[in-house]
């Protein structure tokens, strides 16, 4: 069941089978790294462009899932990258910070679900794990699920269905009806989906707590095994009431330190082997060491797993989002003893913890915590950029807050735009005057908005919070494509994606050679075939290309397109007005 030696990234996971590709991917994460997520759209991409380092076919693959992606994320979690790429600007669209609106209560599934296409036929998969979309490094755990749909709702997948329905409500900022609208039809289409069992499993059931009216885990059993690495005096007594021996127990070393001595009478507690913990690890760091949560539970009539986001906590199971997924086997494939007996892969991997606990929370660490109340509370106002045109082709943007922050005067709150670090103003308040952001680009405007809050002690927080844009500017995303393609290569490279039939499949890419059409025949025979064939088969490709091209030709860029081009592309554009005026 648990096969600490089987290693796989979480976008090897999300890639479409053999033959499909991508039609909506949902996703959720308490916390998130906006550069990780650029790595997210890679994983529905064509080999040749998953297994390649191009800037060019990135690019391409995270400009056309902008609008078959949403990734929903605590507000107050959203990292801030230390350098923002440009290419940030196309995640504008899919990412949505959310909070959940009780004390106390986090949004806390990473859960994935996602539809495929081949053809008229649909495939879907389930991923249920611990891991956010972080640069993470540590141990995690997932379970993967294959499905297609049938022809009615399964109660079965009730809990998933509720979980899908609830995000958009959940979000910080209000989402595009249209894509409100896609959540909600795949929401439909897999409560009608029958899952795959995995081997030995003789059934599956979801629980999605803190969603709708309040949900329970039975946790009875005989023997127990939990795999957290938070824990509390309540949680672990919620979970375990009916244990009849000592509860096994994997976490971290400052966790058990926290219990009280009375809880570690019944615990037999275990960490992570020093030989086996990340190399590079640093004490207090989030993103290494133990990270998995998983509960093994035996029974008389089997044993039950049960894996997804949920610490050993009270506040996981009393208030949070989370989503998990509980499995039913046979004790020799899923029991306590077969995960974790004195032979087991996982027992190698992990030592004895010895602690008396009753370790009291510091006043740094009241401090650190009252700091991150504060960033989460302050994400999760709702801001509005609006955009004004000023001289010479510059533009400002006024961030007013539309509802209240009511920020403590411990704390100094400041805001600026991703797209333009170094230049803060004070946190607007309600119907008071904006923070004014002048003698910006027009590539510099954006809806991320950076909040940074610092306390008496000089510790500080910080993260990305995503405000209503009003006034954006048409095409402001094709002025970061014109950016970007400086170079004739790089304009044909990614013309040849752009104008793929299905996406950027897994035709290869054109060579990166100075001749005058890369790799396509010197005279751009290759390239007019193109730009035909598009025509016929994929004549909106041609409408996203004319927009590019129209940007590249200003003063600054006209020296990116290929010589010649310019002859090969009129009669095929003139052909597509053409085709547009007749079917208009």
């Amino acid at each position: 069941m648990l096969e600490p030696d089987s290693r796989a990234a979480l976008t090897e996971q999300l890639r479409p089978p053999s033959g499909y590709e991508l039609v909506h991917a949902v996703g959720t994460t308490f916390t998130l790294d906006l550069t990780s997520a650029l790595a997210v759209p890679l994983s529905f991409a064509g080999h040749h462009v998953r297994e390649s380092d191009d800037p060019i076919a990135i690019l391409d693959a995270v400009r056309r899932a902008a609008d078959r992606v949403d990734i929903f994320a605590q507000a107050g979690h959203i990292a801030v990258p230390r350098q923002a790429s440009d290419l940030v600007a196309f995640l504008e669209p899919m990412v949505h910070p959310v909070a959940v609106g009780r004390p106390g209560a986090l949004f806390h599934p990473k859960v994935w679900i996602l539809e495929y296409a081949r053809g008229l036929h649909r495939s879907y998969r389930l991923l249920c794990s611990s891991r956010n979309i972080t640069s993470d490094r540590s141990w995690d755990l997932v379970v993967r699920l294959d499905g297609t749909e049938g022809d009615d709702p399964l109660e079965q997948n009730e809990p998933l269905r509720d979980l899908l329905r609830s995000l958009p409500s959940l979000a910080v900022s209000p989402l595009a009806q249209e894509r409100r609208d896609r959540i909600e039809g795949l929401a439909e289409r897999v409560s009608k989906v029958s899952w795959e069992l995995p081997a030995d499993i003789r059934q599956l059931d979801f629980h999605a707590l803190g969603i709708g009216r309040p949900k329970t885990i039975h946790f009875t059993g005989k023997r127990h095994l939990i795999i957290s690495p938070f824990l509390s005096d309540d949680g672990l007594a919620e979970i375990t009431s009916s244990r009849r021996e000592a509860v096994r127990v994997i976490s971290r070393a400052e966790s058990f330190d926290r219990l009280r001595p009375e809880t570690l009478k019944f615990v037999d507690a275990h960490v992570l082997d020093d030989a086996v913990r990340d190399s590079e690890e640093i004490d207090g760091d989030p993103l290494v060491g133990l990270h998995a949560k998983a509960y093994f539970l035996d029974r008389s009539s089997g044993s039950r797993a049960v894996i997804g986001s949920a610490n050993a906590t009270h506040a996981a199971f009393g208030g949070n989002v989370e989503f998990l997924i509980e499995m039913v086997g046979p004790q020799p494939r899923i029991g306590v003893g077969t995960v974790f007996g004195e032979d087991s892969e996982l027992r190698k991997l992990t030592m004895p913890y010895v602690t008396t606990g009753g370790v009291q929370e510091t006043d740094a660490e009241k401090a650190d915590r009252v700091l991150d109340d504060a960033i989460r509370a302050l994400a999760s106002i709702r801001l509005r950029n609006t955009v004004r045109l000023e001289e010479d082709d510059k533009f400002s943007i006024d961030v007013h807050a539309v509802t209240n922050s009511n920020p403590t005067d411990e704390l100094d709150t400041q805001v600026q735009l991703l797209t333009k670090p170094g230049n803060a103003h004070s946190l607007p308040p309600l119907d008071g005057p904006p923070a004014v952001f002048a003698d910006l680009d027009l590539t510099d405007i954006t809806p991320f908005v950076v909040i940074r809050v610092t306390d008496s002690r000089g510790e500080q927080r910080s993260t990305v919070v995503c405000a209503e844009l009003i006034g954006d500017r048409d095409h402001r995303r094709d002025a970061v494509l014109a950016r970007q393609i400086d170079t004739p290569e790089k304009f044909l490279r990614f013309l040849h994606l752009m104008l793929s039939l299905g996406g950027a499949t897994g035709a290869p890419l054109p060579g990166t050679n100075s001749g005058g059409f890369g790799s396509w025949s010197s005279d751009g025979a290759g390239v007019f075939e193109t730009l035909v064939r598009s025509l016929a088969e994929n004549p909106e490709g041609l409408d996203d290309l004319a927009r590019l091209v129209e940007r590249m030709r200003d003063a600054t860029s006209s020296g990116s397109l290929p010589a010649g081009f310019d002859e090969l592309w009129e009669p095929v554009w003139r052909a597509r007005l053409a085709q547009k005026g007749g079917a208009a």
